[in-house]
């Protein structure tokens, strides 16, 4: 069962009166597209507009998603942030805060639409009761909520907060918000640090961005009965891809429900047509071409399963360092776990890596090296991958002028257990070279 048909409660009923109450809205889902920054106008985005609001209001939209940032004299203005959307807005260098009186004078004289202040805002809000407002705010989001809740109490009912931290939870909701969504996009744990937080949150909604929409965490949350939305989905086959993992609706600057409708109409389309999914099917045939090159390099220059003694590596942050079966058992004590592994016998300028790792949770691994001419572990000799939780299979490719002389592996960013099924480095020359070291491993 989708958990839109679970979804109950104050929100459900405040949702059906307000879709309901306009007789011109377009025929709604029970959890609403949202317009992401107001909608898109005349091909622009993120321009949180009085225009954007009524031409996507007109085109069925009930549900708006406005960024607010702080002026210098502490009053909120729709705008994103003062230094790129700034700039993008206003045609103008990015800036310190200004006034909000200095910011209507911008407005008026360098903005071709209207971008909203949030009295503004709340005059078309006034108009439109059967909208929706869900609030943007990426600095002193709590404190943003207390000034709209206390200078606009009457909307309060009709204002679903994005919180980005779980410590804004019972803050928003002691402010007296009922409908929060928890948006993921600046949360840095993963699929399982989610799930282990949301006990004692009572949430209208999770949103995320297409990465996430793409692990396992939307069905996780389905299985719940807590309703998701992934951002911003502007190509419908997307949408459909998505939906097939558990999303149940999207932000969106230009897919309306009218558009939805007409693209139906004209048929065709399907999961499989989503630039996402093709691209998800691109990197795993990549993945599995670079294995299979992987394993015809013929220079093995050491092999987990053949080469490791504990006495050659050194580690950090981790509690427990087994090899059982030729697998490496390891505990995470901290967030930043790695193991170094003992010198390159004969170093090479080009080594290829393989690892087949399961993490604890969605996290990211890598791979630090030294060289004869650079021989200390530095941030700029570094490759970086994205892993889910669970096994991950890596190849990872390291070329440099100067020969590579050590590896080192920092298997996520995660407290938690890991194990390390294989890790292997090749090359395409050189004799086979194992490391010299006494086997001290009793298992």
């Amino acid at each position: 069962m989708s958990s839109t048909t679970r979804l109950i409660g104050p929100a459900l009923v405040l949702l059906t009166l307000l879709i309901g109450s306009g007789l011109d809205a377009q025929p709604q889902p029970v959890l609403p597209r949202i317009a992401h920054a107001g909608g898109q106008i005349d091909g622009k985005t993120y321009t949180n507009s009085l225009e954007a609001l009524e031409a996507n209001y007109a085109d069925g939209f009930r549900a708006f998603e406005i960024d607010l940032s702080w002026t210098s004299d502490q009053q909120l203005v729709c705008l994103h942030d003062w230094e790129e959307s700034f700039a993008r807005s206003f045609g103008l260098p990015p800036t310190e805060p200004v006034s909000q009186q200095e910011f209507e004078r911008l407005v008026e004289e360098h903005s071709p639409v209207t971008k909203c202040t949030l009295a503004s805002f709340m005059t078309w809000f006034s108009d439109h009761p059967d909208a929706v407002l869900i609030t943007d705010v990426k600095e002193r989001n709590i404190d943003a909520l207390a000034h709209i809740s206390t200078h606009y109490p009457q909307h309060q009912p009709r204002i679903f907060p994005q919180i980005y931290q779980p410590d804004e939870y019972q803050r928003a909701r002691d402010l007296g918000y009922e409908n929060l969504i928890w948006t993921l996009y600046l949360y840095p744990g993963g699929t399982q640090a989610v799930l282990n937080t949301l006990p004692g949150m009572e949430l209208w909604a999770v949103t995320m961005n297409s990465d996430r929409s793409q692990q396992n965490l939307p069905r996780e949350l389905d299985n719940l009965g807590i309703p998701t939305y992934a951002h911003t989905i502007n190509n419908y086959a997307d949408f459909l891809y998505l939906k097939s993992l558990g999303i149940d609706e999207i932000y969106t600057d230009s897919l309306s429900l009218t558009r939805e409708s007409n693209i139906i109409a004209a048929g065709g389309l399907s999961p499989a047509d989503s630039p996402l999914f093709q691209a998800s099917e691109a990197r795993a045939r990549e993945l599995a071409e670079r294995i299979r090159l992987f394993f015809d390099l013929p220079t093995t220059h050491y092999n987990l399963a053949e080469d490791f003694d504990p006495a050659s590596v050194t580690s950090n942050q981790i509690s427990r360092l087994k090899l059982t079966a030729r697998r490496l058992e390891i505990t995470a004590s901290g967030s930043d776990p790695y193991i170094n592994f003992p010198p390159l016998e004969s170093p090479t300028s080009d080594i290829g890596v393989y690892i087949e790792l399961d993490v604890p949770d969605s996290t990211v691994a890598e791979i630090f090296y030294t060289t004869q001419s650079e021989p200390e572990f530095s941030a700029t000799r570094r490759k970086s991958e994205r892993l889910d939780a669970g096994v991950n299979k890596l190849v990872i490719g390291l070329n440099e002028s100067s020969p590579i002389t050590r590896v080192r592996l920092d298997p996520g960013t995660v407290a938690g257990d890991y194990l390390i099924k294989q890790f292997e480095i090749r090359s395409r020359s050189r004799p086979r070279s194992l490391f010299r070291f006494f086997r001290r491993w009793n298992q």
